[in-house]
């Protein structure tokens, strides 16, 4: 099936059917062309891969000819550590040529799952950029010949693959970035206007001692959020602090449950108390990527009050609801312009 990933798009992207096909799988590979650390944790720190990794064989090969920097290598070394049943290799190319294969397979009990396409292990290329891909399922004939051929192929360059953990990996990644929009030409960094597509604020209702677990209706569920009742679809979010560090990629799967709440987890929630005097708000900026900024605001907190107060002036639904509406970038940001999201939104793109 070929497949095109349309950037800001939410669903059909190369990371869910990746996650897909790992599903039963007995063990599988993948060769790209390069990584970054954001591309890296979305994939390996996802609960359906790591599922996959504790009893699956995963091989994984990376080119070094550009972006893959020391912190996605220390990240790989890291996830290899953490499940042995990880191999990862590097490609170290004996020439100025490009390595640039981007591919994935999945071994199942009766078929092989095979991924070509555009999108590299990258934030970019699993969910952001504009990519296409083709995913098929192979039996018979076809698998035992795409398999062999692959093996031939990875024979064929076996002088030019080193562990991850060899320093000659290490010293090669030092002279590369992991942003992949330093290969945009220069003057095309997007303004602030442009790269943020909406903003949702939004109480998040107490749910329990699970709060962390936020709860959203279902217009903003799937019209912000870009989820789909009946299916499943992951966003990724990026915490915003009060100082304006953005955190890791968190890869959060939509969540339905019989009382219809549809939630999605918020690591900046994890183990906090829910507060008294307020409900918690969130602040989402969905960035024309696909991707999500969110910062959370408790009562007490620098900018509760003056966003507590643009909620009231713009909720309209029924009393006693928690408030949840979508603002324009000039309305959060006269209502909060000392906002951290600000700060953040600068790296993040």
């Amino acid at each position: 099936m070929l497949n095109f990933q349309i950037a800001g798009a939410a669903g059909g992207n190369l990371l869910e059917h990746l996650l897909v096909e790992s599903i039963g799988a007995e063990r599988g590979g993948g060769i790209f062309a390069w990584a970054n650390t954001n591309g890296v944790k979305s994939l390996f720190d996802d609960d359906v891969f790591d599922d996959f990794l504790v009893n699956g064989d995963f091989r994984l090969f990376v080119g070094t000819d550009a972006i893959t920097d020391p912190p996605t290598v220390d990240k790989l070394i890291d996830v290899s550590t953490q499940r042995p049943r990880l191999d990862v290799h590097a490609f170290m190319s004996p020439t100025t040529s490009l390595f640039h294969p981007k591919m994935a397979w999945f071994e199942h009990e009766n078929y092989l799952s095979l991924i070509v396409g555009s999108g590299n292990l990258t934030m970019g290329g699993l969910r952001s950029n504009w990519e296409a891909f083709v995913s098929l399922k192979l039996s018979g004939e076809d698998r035992i010949r795409a398999l062999t051929q692959i093996e031939t192929f990875l024979t064929s360059v076996t002088e030019h693959l080193l562990p991850i953990t060899d320093p000659r990996v290490m010293g090669k990644a030092q002279h590369n970035t992991g942003n992949e929009r330093n290969l945009r030409t220069a003057g095309t960094q997007p303004t602030v206007a442009e790269s943020v597509e909406a903003v949702l604020v939004a109480e998040i209702p107490k749910a329990g001692n699970r709060w962390a677990q936020a709860n959203f209706d279902l217009e903003n569920y799937e019209r912000f959020f870009g989820a789909r009742v009946g299916s499943h679809r992951r966003i990724s979010l990026h915490h915003v602090d009060a100082t304006g560090a953005v955190g890791d990629v968190e890869s959060r799967p939509s969540v339905e449950v019989a009382s219809q709440n549809y939630r999605f987890e918020l690591a900046a929630a994890r183990g906090l108390a829910y507060p008294h005097g307020g409900a918690p708000i969130g602040v989402f900026l969905r960035l024309a990527t696909g991707e999500f900024l969110y910062s959370l605001i408790l009562p007490g907190d620098a900018g509760y009050n003056e966003v507590d107060k643009l909620l009231t002036d713009e909720w309209h639904g029924p009393a006693g609801r928690k408030r949840r509406v979508r603002v324009t970038v000039d309305q959060i940001h006269s209502a909060w312009p000392a906002s951290p999201l600000w700060d953040g939104l600068v790296p993040a793109l």
